[in-house]
């Protein structure tokens, strides 16, 4: 039994967890940091946006902060803030998890282990990966991509790193999110989706630097070449650090989402474009960084990376 679900980050993508879990009547709680979004659905529901279907809408629990949660409260906490904020959130939940649940980080890149386990404990934490894409329209409303909609997302979770809790909790929180029609699977090598996403999102920082779509990359032959050769560079650190990481299958991978992704800018394009931080240090830079100590050398992230300073990007 999964029992009381706290979903941390009350953006679009913690919005979209906690309302498919009220909708199929799950105990949850979503926990926000006291925005104008938290205050919005105190007072009514959650508004959620398909694209080309109609809108529906949930009434969802919200506190405004983890000081609103009773300690010892939540059974499952799935923490879905930006990953720059993880260490600081969970240190801020670290007294509404119950002695026997189960912390599980669900944000893109690496490190997101060290830095629960370090507030919950390696038996009470686990290491996720997700495709479900939304995002805050405005207070009390949120949209969601299309695989999202049509019930076409995923999310793994198993053990990796200082995640070392039993995989059966895994097994209880994705039972409860496939019963929220948002397919979900514990796994025993969660490493290896997670490192085949961060060769995927080897397109953010490069399309972050000239500032276009992915597109503009994928139809230019020279971006084509980059994005690619960044994707070998992830696989060639994943296999300094033991991760059984098939380069055949992760460019196949990465070029199938690439040809179909279209005018679109990734999250952190979009984030850069916008003069906001990004997640670069848990993504490319935590490649490079584990590149360099290993001996492995990653032309492409380096110069990709100094670009990207260059311009103050963080």
């Amino acid at each position: 039994m999964t029992g009381r679900i706290g979903v941390l980050g009350a953006g679009g993508v913690g919005s979209a967890y906690a309302a498919h879990l009220a909708r199929a009547g799950a105990d949850v709680v979503l926990v926000g940091r006291g925005s104008a979004h938290v205050q919005a659905l105190a007072t009514g529901p959650l508004q959620v946006d398909p694209p080309g279907g109609d809108p529906w809408k949930v009434d969802v629990p919200v506190a405004a902060r983890t000081t609103d949660v009773e300690p010892g409260s939540l059974d499952v906490l799935l923490l879905l803030t930006k990953s720059y904020d993880l260490g600081e959130a969970a240190a801020s939940a670290a007294h509404v998890l119950a002695p026997d649940g189960v912390a599980v980080p669900l944000q893109n890149g690496l490190g997101t282990d060290a830095l629960v386990a370090d507030v919950f404990g390696e038996e009470r934490t686990l290491v996720g990966t997700t495709t479900v894409g939304a995002a805050l329209a405005e207070p009390g409303r949120i949209t969601v991509s299309v695989s999202t909609a049509a019930g076409g997302s995923h999310t793994d979770l198993g053990r990796m790193g200082r995640g070392r809790a039993p995989l059966e909790r895994g097994a209880d929180v994705a039972a409860a999110l496939q019963a929220a029609g948002l397919g979900a699977e514990a796994v025993p090598q969660v490493d290896t989706l997670i490192w085949n996403k961060l060769a995927l999102a080897s397109m953010s920082p490069l399309s972050s630097v000239p500032r276009v779509t992915v597109a503009s990359v994928w139809n230019s032959p020279e971006g084509r070449d980059l994005a690619e050769r960044m994707v070998a560079e992830v696989v060639a650190v994943a296999h300094a650090e033991g991760v059984d990481l098939d380069l055949d299958a992760a460019l196949a991978h990465a070029r199938a989402v690439w040809a179909g992704t279209g005018e679109h800018y990734t999250s952190m394009c979009t984030d850069v474009r916008n003069g906001r931080r990004t997640e670069l240090s848990g993504m490319a830079a935590a490649v490079a960084r584990l590149a360099e100590s290993h001996g492995v050398p990653v032309p492409v992230h380096t110069t990709v990376l100094g670009l990207l300073a260059l311009a103050g990007v963080q």
